[in-house]
């Protein structure tokens, strides 16, 4: 367990963040549940930090406990039957599961992040799905009992699940993945990669998408958010992807920079299309009551079809590729 010389923006994806109280670096399911069980018993405040990759640490010193995961790195196959901790990162999975000539998980290569963080969003990208591949899940209960996940229900749709409920931590799972043809997955996992790297997703620290896709709105945030005149922004070492106007760059940022520019972002598609964005960034730790009030801010949309519609008709046609 480290002390508060850690500076957690060294694990954070993003590179921001301050320092915690304890930063935890579980090695095992069993040592993950007397960490928990502790926290429990002491009611400390903590968070999970993963991989980072979906998220952005506070610029502000944390009063609890953060728990990594990248030492909770099993990896063994049996004839298909994989078990992976929560700290293996996806694209590593990806690879030694081609290594093994099974199939069903190529689409992984290149995600960011870990095992853990993909299950928990039931994370969805060129054509696979967590969810489709994920046999049972080991989790440790905030009190620190362990459960094991079976029932495919814990899968609830895109970016949700159980998990993101009742709070369980996820330790490690089973994955099935059936023998295939390798030399297509193997082309699916270099598309992965050359569309990722197109798209400038590896040029600067991100966390991937800000903002979530609303369906009752009939267009990505991305494609509103490209033609709200976003990527023009540059707010004190803050840049928006000129690829992906969903991702912002940290050139030179702190957290609160990065923070201010997506309010920018989040007000810009608002007035231009009445549609009002929300978080699929988790903000970790604590947060200035300024930067607070806004990130909590809820506003209804209020629709303005005449730039909209346009918009969903464009949208439709990218989706059907006419």
């Amino acid at each position: 367990m480290s002390k508060t010389a850690t500076k957690l923006k060294d694990f954070a994806y993003f590179k921001t963040g301050g320092t915690c109280d304890e930063l935890h670096e579980p090695e095992s399911v069993e040592e993950l549940s007397a960490i928990m069980r502790n926290i429990h018993r002491q009611k400390k405040p903590y968070f999970l930090l993963g991989g980072g990759t979906n998220s952005l640490v506070s610029d502000a010193h944390y009063p609890g406990a953060v728990i990594l995961f990248h030492k909770l790195d099993v990896l063994i196959e049996n004839n298909g039957a994989f078990t992976v901790g929560a700290g293996i990162e996806n694209t590593q999975f990806s690879k030694f599961a081609v290594s093994k000539g099974r199939v069903g998980a190529a689409w992984m290569n290149r995600l960011p992040g870990q095992l853990g963080g993909t299950i928990r969003m039931n994370a969805r990208c060129y054509g696979g799905e967590i969810s489709q591949i994920i046999t049972s899940v080991t989790a440790v209960m905030p009190n620190g009992d362990i459960q094991k996940f079976t029932d495919p229900a814990i899968f609830r749709g895109y970016k949700d699940t159980l998990f993101m409920e009742n709070d369980a931590i996820i330790a490690e799972c089973t994955v099935a993945l059936k023998k295939g043809d390798i030399v297509e997955a193997q082309k699916l996992m270099e598309y992965c990669e050359t569309d990722r790297i197109g798209k400038q997703q590896f040029e600067y620290p991100t966390c991937g998408c800000v903002f979530k896709n609303d369906y009752s709105v009939g267009v990505s945030s991305g494609m509103l958010l490209d033609v709200s005149g976003v990527k023009a922004i540059a707010h004190n070492g803050a840049e928006i992807n000129p690829s992906h106007a969903n991702f912002v760059f940290n050139k030179s940022a702190n957290s609160r920079a990065i923070l201010e520019t997506t309010f920018l972002m989040r007000d810009a598609v608002y007035k231009k299309f009445g549609v009002w964005l929300e978080y699929e960034m988790e903000i970790l730790g604590l947060l200035e009551e300024d930067l607070e009030t806004k990130v909590r801010l809820k506003k209804p949309h209020q629709f303005k079809l005449e730039e909209l519609e346009p918009m969903r008709q464009k949208f439709k046609k990218n989706l059907s590729g006419s």
